[in-house]
């Protein structure tokens, strides 16, 4: 190869890499962002059959079930981890909920039931 060939050659690389990035960043930058998931829909979707729209579980199913009181220090004193195995696991007579929701799903809640405060 010759001189000439040579930096063709290396021109040709150079301009493929150049629009192989360049592809990359439309495909990235088109992307959808990851969907957040909206706690406060989940919550009623899923969980304020038992435990209410305050937290208190003060309703039919959940006094029947003698479900927790989600504003309580015993529940609001557990960690994130602790409350995200709770909704995945179940706990007593609450049904797991694992299954019928992500993880990511799961952690929106949790965060929801953290802005749950007795009295408010």
């Amino acid at each position: 190869m010759n001189l000439h060939t040579r930096s063709l050659t290396r021109t040709r690389r150079a301009a493929t890499s150049a629009l192989a990035l360049a592809a990359f960043v439309l495909l990235a930058a088109a992307a959808p962002a990851a969907a957040v998931p909206d706690a406060a829909k989940l919550y009623k979707d899923q969980c304020i059959g038992c435990h209410g729209p305050d937290g208190s579980g003060n309703t039919p199913m959940g006094k029947s079930l003698k479900a927790g009181d989600l504003r309580s220090p015993a529940v609001q004193g557990q960690s994130d981890a602790q409350l995200e195995a709770t909704v995945a696991k179940g706990k007593g007579k609450m049904q797991p909920f694992g299954k019928k929701m992500s993880p990511e799903e799961i952690a929106a809640v949790v965060k929801f039931i953290r802005t749950l405060k007795a009295g408010a």
